[in-house]
């Protein structure tokens, strides 16, 4: 009778604990905006009108932070730029020097939309949209990239294709249109790299670039690297090779907050390696109306069925960006940066007009639980 009872408090107190492990995981984060400022993507009053900058990518990397744009910049200055130091209301791309990416293959890509890094930190990961392709038009294939490089070597990138296929983006789009179910139109906006997967954040699917449906689909696929040799596709560097893309999960955040603006779409993926879980941002835009919702999910929540959470600032209220948040990055554990893309639009950070060389960013500091 004592084995029984042994037994029976055993298997309570391991179910008790699993009970409390799954309500500490489905807790919110909780954060807050800190400091909102411009970054100078150019110089003003460019020669022939002045064009707009969308930054929509960025990331922060041995004490530089490097920026893209979804829109070409004005010539003869590349997509791909950096600054040396870190965004913050000291220092601002407004009075640091911008270094402008000369590499030849970065200055292909068009419609970048996320940077992501290893959790190791050796690699880098630079996406385009993959959003519009045309037989007969080569200049095309420049929408449809995924690009890697080892840190501190932006200026010897390449092309990370599927199915072991190094070298050729236009397979890979192949893989992530047959995991969508095969639509005529899609666009990825969300990169994340775990320790031996890339995910990837579909934010558009359709008909048409006309026609579609705002989503937040995660699609996933593992990678590895191989030792190059002399007959590589770049003599002797070390290559980065994709598995197959799979569907993981689609989410509808309707029914995780019924009381947001609709339609949200997936905007940014970042892994964070400190937590083990996913931070995703989801943005809008009506007309010259526009916002952004931080989220976070468990690594394991992502492949067994959990919900995203909604985080919070400390009063218990959404925290909520009054720009479209397009891409985030950690700048240490607990601080993230997120870089926003307002279109053509004069949006404002209190009484400061953006300027159309300008980009606003946030900088959103993570509220530590006290049992973390």
């Amino acid at each position: 009778m004592k084995f029984v009872q042994c037994i029976t408090f055993c298997l309570l107190t391991l179910l008790l604990a699993n009970c409390q492990m799954v309500r500490f995981s489905a807790r919110p984060h909780t954060a807050q905006i800190v400091y909102e400022g411009w970054l100078d993507c150019f110089e003003s009053n460019q020669p022939g009108g002045q064009p707009w900058c969308e930054a929509s990518a960025i990331l922060v990397q041995k004490n530089r932070t490097y920026f893209a744009s979804d829109k070409d910049m004005p010539a003869p200055r590349s997509s791909v730029f950096s600054i040396n130091g870190l965004l913050s209301n000291k220092v601002s791309g407004q009075r640091t020097t911008t270094v402008y990416s000369e590499q030849p293959l970065l200055r292909t890509v068009h419609k970048i939309e996320e940077f992501a890094s290893s959790p190791n930190q050796q690699w880098v990961f630079l996406i385009a949209a993959f959003d519009r392709i045309r037989l007969g038009y080569p200049d095309l294939n420049g929408y449809n990239m995924l690009l890697a490089w080892q840190p501190g070597h932006e200026d010897s990138p390449q092309v990370v294709g599927a199915n072991g296929n190094a070298g050729v983006s236009l397979t890979l789009r192949g893989q992530l249109q047959k995991a969508l179910g095969n639509p005529a139109y899609f666009k990825v906006e969300g990169l994340a790299a775990t320790s031996n997967r890339l995910w990837f954040g579909v934010c558009e699917q359709g008909e048409s670039a006309d026609k579609f449906e705002s989503r937040i689909t995660i699609l996933a696929a593992p990678y590895h690297t191989e030792a190059g040799t002399k007959t590589s596709l770049v003599p002797n560097q070390t290559q980065l090779l994709l598995g197959p893309i799979t569907f993981r999960r689609e989410f509808n955040v309707a029914n995780l907050e019924a009381t947001l603006p609709k339609p949200l779409a997936i905007s940014s993926l970042e892994f964070d390696p400190k937590r083990r879980c996913f931070w995703v941002l989801t943005s809008y835009q009506q007309g010259e109306k526009m916002g952004a919702y931080l989220w976070t999910i468990s690594e394991n929540d992502l492949l067994a069925k959990g919900n995203l959470q909604l985080v919070r600032t400390p009063d218990g209220k959404p925290l909520q960006f009054t720009h479209k948040a397009e891409d985030m990055t950690f700048a240490d554990p607990n601080t993230l940066y997120i870089i926003h893309d307002d279109d053509q639009i004069e949006t404002r950070i209190g009484n400061q007009l953006r300027k159309p060389n300008q980009a606003a960013y946030s900088v959103v500091k993570i509220i530590e639980r006290k049992s973390d």
